[in-house]
């Protein structure tokens, strides 16, 4: 995907250009923004999102539960498909950790 661009914390990329005269030519920073939709899609919550109540991960649930590997593919796949990101492209970045050792 081709959008704005945002920084490490998710904030507005800027990047001035001024030409000889002091005027501001470009401002906002755009590119191929498919892995930053990919970690907003990951970090969110249902409900974060006003456009798309529905769209989010929501993976925190699954801190201290148990849940199967698959479950959690499940559910980052499903919203991937909502936001429409390719999970096969990212299936490789992505790394799912499962620890059921008892507190």
């Amino acid at each position: 995907m081709r959008g704005l661009m945002l920084d490490t914390e998710f904030d507005l990329a800027v990047s001035i250009e001024r030409d000889g005269n002091g005027i501001i030519t470009q401002g906002v920073a755009v590119g191929d923004n498919t892995d930053q939709c990919a970690a907003l899609v990951l970090s969110m919550s249902q409900g974060d999102l006003k456009e798309d109540p529905l769209l989010g991960c929501g993976l925190t649930q699954f801190v201290r539960g148990k849940y199967s590997p698959s479950k959690i593919e499940k559910r980052i796949r499903a919203h991937f498909a909502r936001a429409s990101i390719n999970y096969d492209d990212y299936s490789n970045k992505l790394s799912v950790t499962i620890n059921t050792k008892p507190l």
